[in-house]
């Protein structure tokens, strides 16, 4: 417990009494073990099984990690109003800002049921998604892209030795000056900048890593993932294969953008417009594929 934290004083302008903090050297705090509601031990057993329950490199806690309900919760936003996109009814989606802030948020009303949506949602990622003739163009972006970040670090890092070699060449030669008989006076000042720099050019050589091999992608990308695609989707209708087919297919997609479209009737019809998870979709493109030479 803790007395003291602090103080009370009175503006003088409105009369009310004001909280101040005291420093924190003035707090006086005492240790009360009898008020605790849970037992020690019990209370660093469950700390450490949290702490287990933890995703792999990740600071994500296990109440952070509740299993989506459905395979696209989350991922659905409005484009309207950038709010994201809920349940509205049984396996509806809607406007989550429209239905709960009004259509002064956002005027976006129309439902599109989760079935259409997860239909329409699988069909791109089975049929449009990674045209092999768009992937053959990023293919060759890539390799060069990686290439000439390669080349850019190789050079630093053989400027870097250059120097260095050059440097270690400098203090020998004061070496050679001081058993010569040269006053150690005239060249310490000197020998002291050329070890900082020594020090500091090893440090960037060791930093920089040497020039990696070519990456090559192959060449039936674009193939792989549409049958890998193709059969985590068949996956989804196995009980045994469900949640972890659907987590897969999750990683493909960073978000998915819906618009309103009014139409010639009275209802309005969805646009969806799918952003994929680059990282994700490398990932289950390449898998084995991606090859060094």
């Amino acid at each position: 417990m803790v007395w003291n934290r602090q103080r009370f004083v009175k503006d003088p302008a409105t009369g009310k009494r004001q909280a101040r903090l005291n420093p924190e050297a003035e707090w006086i705090i005492t240790d009360v073990p009898d008020l605790r509601l849970i037992d020690p031990a019990l209370w660093e057993e469950v700390k450490a099984r949290q702490q287990g329950r933890k995703i792999e490199q990740t600071d994500k806690e296990a109440w952070e990690r509740r299993k989506p309900r459905f395979l696209l919760t989350g991922l659905v936003k409005c484009g309207c109003c950038g709010g994201g996109f809920s349940t509205i009814g049984k396996d509806r989606f809607g406007c989550s800002n429209s239905r709960n802030k009004g259509t002064s948020v956002c005027s976006n009303r129309t439902g599109i049921s989760r079935q259409e949506l997860e239909g329409r949602i699988l069909t791109a990622l089975s049929d449009r998604l990674m045209d092999p003739d768009l992937v053959k163009v990023f293919a060759d972006e890539y390799v060069a892209e990686r290439n000439r970040l390669a080349a850019r670090h190789t050079d630093d890092r053989a400027v870097k030795e250059k120097e260095l070699a050059k440097v270690i060449e400098e203090q020998d030669a004061l070496v050679n000056a001081l058993l010569s008989g040269l006053p150690p006076d005239r060249i310490k000042a000197k020998m002291e900048q050329l070890e900082i720099r020594q020090k500091q050019l090893e440090r960037d050589v060791t930093a920089t890593p040497a020039r990696a091999a070519t990456v090559r992608i192959h060449p039936k990308m674009a193939d792989t993932y549409h049958d890998r695609v193709r059969g985590l989707i068949a996956g989804l209708t196995e009980s045994d294969r469900e949640s972890e087919e659907g987590e897969a297919i999750r990683g493909l997609i960073e978000k998915i953008v819906v618009i309103s479209v009014p139409t010639s009737g009275k209802r309005s019809r969805f646009e969806l417009t799918l952003y994929g998870d680059l990282a994700g979709i490398l990932a289950l493109s390449v898998g084995a594929e991606l090859l060094s030479g």
